[in-house]
């Protein structure tokens, strides 16, 4: 049996050994394969990286974000006045609905199909107070935004970058 204080040295060198592997295989896993390094060391790692599914596209020193969509909805009033609403923009990320109705905002922009009447017939309820006539589902989609346009002062949301698809624009009824 080995004594204690072996034991301890050990354990102490095996974990080290470990956490050394798996750091070099979560630098190794996302570096791309025109460097020899990486190609003659990638055979080593390949499954280890394939078992904990660390070989992956993940870019994970830079990553490239894609772009975003939004949903917004005009309600317009008896009047003909409209009123844009940005749903998203009254969630907060520490409400347990936050993902709930974040996944229902893309379902209606993915499938407005299957989603739109039934969202613009609560939306209709929803704002019964303004005695709306219509509402209009749009979606928001980012276009292409640099870092010129960031350094001049622009957002990614500004009208030159985005363009607005109506997804379903329906009648409301007095109820």
């Amino acid at each position: 049996m080995i004594s204690k204080p072996w034991r301890e040295r050990l354990t102490y060198v095996a974990m080290s050994a470990f956490v050394g592997w798996h750091t070099l295989a979560m630098v190794i896993a996302p570096a791309p394969d025109s460097s020899v390094i990486v190609q003659s060391v990638r055979g080593l790692f390949q499954p280890y990286l394939t078992l904990f599914r660390l070989d992956n596209l993940w870019d994970f020193f830079a990553p490239t974000v894609g772009k975003g969509s939004q949903f917004h909805y005009i309600v317009e009033d008896g009047a003909g006045n409209r009123h844009t609403f940005v749903p998203a923009a009254d969630l907060s990320w520490f409400h347990p609905g936050y993902f709930w109705f974040r996944s229902w905002y893309y379902a209606i922009i993915e499938t407005p199909e299957l989603y739109a009447d039934s969202a613009a017939a609560l939306l209709c309820r929803k704002h019964a107070a303004l005695h709306p006539t219509s509402i209009t589902l749009l979606e928001i989609q980012e276009g292409d935004f640099t870092r010129d346009d960031q350094l001049d002062g622009k957002h990614p949301m500004d009208p030159e970058f985005i363009t607005v698809n109506t997804l379903k624009r329906a009648t409301c009824t007095d109820s």
